[in-house]
């Protein structure tokens, strides 16, 4: 469980990863698609550093 945990933060990451590549691919010019990409790259980065600060 504690390897999930402390890799929770970067499936956050990869999901924003891929909204941000789905719009890029598709040429699609929504700024919530990137709102909502960027959130999820910056929370999983963040819920990564937290969640591995606390573990350690």
């Amino acid at each position: 469980m504690k390897e999930f945990l402390k890799r929770f933060g970067i499936i956050f990451i990869f999901f924003g990863v891929l909204v941000l590549s789905y719009t890029k691919i598709f040429k699609l010019e929504s700024n919530q698609l990137l709102l909502i990409s960027g959130g999820l790259i910056m929370g999983g980065f963040i819920i990564y550093v937290i969640i591995n600060n606390i573990i350690d």
